[in-house]
């Protein structure tokens, strides 16, 4: 439910941008720009590495997640309470436009950075004082365009950070090790997404520890790992495209290349669907069950306990069978009629009980989708030798409808005079029909 990793097809509003950011680095080798500068493989990391690099990664995805899924919707009901629906989609919506935009940009220019402390140091202690900035804007915000503000300055952080901490995997861990480290991070960033509501709960009478204390933590691990980081500043003669040369490497032509088109297009449905229910499922249980915010928040961090064994369950399983029985498709149906027996279940649920059971189901067909989606989206790309560019692309699936669908939510919501939460998580249900739609119509993976 609310405890998405980073491995996730990227459902809650603040996790894409790590995404949109980790594709400018890919984007950056289309343009021959390597982040690894030297042909040698790096050193094999130890545990106090690997340690820190998931201590960084787990305060990275709080800055994220804990204000996605709980702050920005407590403090919005606090100030807007009769319309908080439309002010919390224009909050996360509007606000999350900016580091939509500069998270490639950010990349590219992470890649060419010379300062003598590095390229990647700079950026990771950049975009923590940004969030801690961000973060104080939040707190003080007095009023919904203000608040809309700090969510954006906070975004713009997050894409700065992750410019440079997206890279290190490839530029800091061998490839022997690259599958534990990367694993360990995604365990971590799963229990930042679960401890993102539980803590929040116990902070709504501290507003400004309630939004500061996520970059504090982040602010811990980061300043340990960028001292033991062997970064280096990038060569003399490294080029940086031009900004408009990195946004015309997110074009190409879908009729051409149908197949990589619906993956496309099935992902930013499945994407846009679960983005509903992520966004507004804290005023599904203050309105629905009746919850105080802070009951609310412990209900979704226990039920996130539960959520992550089916999660990591089937995204373990649907990887391994997928592989086995070299098929994809029958996965991606398979987490679309989960997704959308899910988000029906929760849009009637009258009891915390049928609520986790609805979250339950969600997050196995997440994990079912994870197994197979990024294989599935490599074995379709049109130009292997042109992969930074079309992965690049296929994470903006995920980026796009983090800010689009905040915004569409509230004209549903308002749906037989407002409230209407299950109208909207019907709708993201059909959403996720729509995926296995999509799937159905690729012919080049079976």
């Amino acid at each position: 439910m609310n405890n998405q990793s980073s491995h996730s097809p990227d459902i809650t509003p603040a996790q894409t941008y790590e995404n949109v950011s980790e594709s400018a680095a890919d984007l950056a080798l289309d343009h021959d720009q390597s982040p690894v500068q030297s042909g040698s493989e790096p050193a094999k990391v130890g545990g106090g590495f690997i340690a820190a690099y998931m201590f960084a990664y787990f305060g990275l995805n709080l800055v994220m997640l804990m204000p996605a899924l709980f702050s920005l919707a407590y403090k919005v009901q606090v100030i807007d309470p009769e319309g908080k629906d439309t002010s919390l989609g224009l909050v996360i919506g509007l606000g999350s436009i900016l580091g939509l935009v500069f998270g490639p940009v950010a990349g590219v220019l992470s890649d060419a950075t010379r300062l003598r402390w590095g390229r990647r140091r700079p950026w990771i202690i950049g975009g923590l004082l940004i969030s801690a900035l961000g973060a104080f804007v939040l707190a003080l915000a007095p009023n919904i365009p203000l608040m809309i503000l700090g969510w954006a300055i906070c975004q713009f952080a997050v894409a700065t950070i992750s410019a440079g901490f997206n890279p290190i995997l490839a530029e800091q861990v061998p490839s022997s090790q690259r599958g534990k480290v990367g694993s360990l991070g995604g365990v971590s960033a799963a229990f930042a997404g679960v401890g993102a509501s539980l803590i929040g709960s116990f902070l709504t009478g501290n507003i400004f520890l309630l939004f500061l204390l996520p970059p504090a933590v982040f602010a811990l691990g980061a300043i340990v790992l960028v001292l033991i980081l062997k970064d280096r500043p990038a060569a003399a003669d490294t080029a940086t495209p031009s900004v408009t040369a990195v946004f015309k490497g997110f074009w190409f032509n879908p009729v051409r290349y149908a197949d990589f088109a619906m993956v496309f297009l099935g992902k930013f449905l499945l994407q846009f669907g679960f983005t509903f229910f992520s966004t507004y499922q804290l005023y599904f249980l203050l309105e629905r069950l009746g919850f105080t915010p802070e009951q609310a928040a412990q209900s979704l961090a226990a039920a996130g306990g539960i959520s992550l064994l089916a999660l990591m369950g089937f995204a373990v399983l649907g990887g391994f069978l997928s592989d086995k029985l070299r098929r994809r498709k029958p996965f991606i149906w398979l987490a679309a009629g989960l997704i959308a027996a899910g988000l029906v279940t929760t849009a009637s649920a009258t009891s915390l009980l049928v609520f986790i059971v609805g979250g339950t189901l969600l997050a196995a067909g997440t994990g079912a989708f994870n197994s197979v989606d990024l294989a599935m989206a490599t074995d379709l790309l049109p130009e292997k030798d042109k992969a930074g560019k079309y992965m690049s692309i296929y994470y903006l699936s995920s980026g796009i409808p983090g800010v689009v669908a905040p915004i569409i939510a509230p004209l549903i919501i308002a749906i037989g005079g407002g409230g209407n939460y299950a109208a909207l998580f019907v709708a993201g249900a059909i959403l996720a029909i729509g995926t296995g739609i999509t799937t159905w119509r690729i012919r080049g993976v079976r």
